[in-house]
């Protein structure tokens, strides 16, 4: 998991030095954190625990590049609280 925790936190570096919004690196993070607990509340934590790091990371990516491509980044962004 610690691998993991870094890749999120360079992931959320990259997206808040190209992403437009103003979010810092630290919002990122959270919200990919959000991410990974909803993930693991949908398929449940044996499912999980079976997945890679890398395996983890790229379906994270797939969902943040699809919010980005339909504009919707901003608005979850916004709401995080809540994912």
């Amino acid at each position: 998991m610690a691998r993991l925790e870094n890749e999120l936190r360079t992931y959320a570096a990259e997206l808040a030095e190209h992403v437009p919004g103003g979010y810092t690196v630290e919002a990122y993070y959270e919200f990919l954190r959000g991410q990974y607990d909803a993930t693991v509340r949908h398929h449940g934590e044996e499912v999980v625990a079976q997945m890679s790091d890398e395996t983890i990371l790229k379906v994270l990516k797939s969902q943040v590049r699809e919010l980005i491509q339909l504009k919707r980044i901003g608005k979850l962004m916004a709401k995080r609280d809540r994912i």
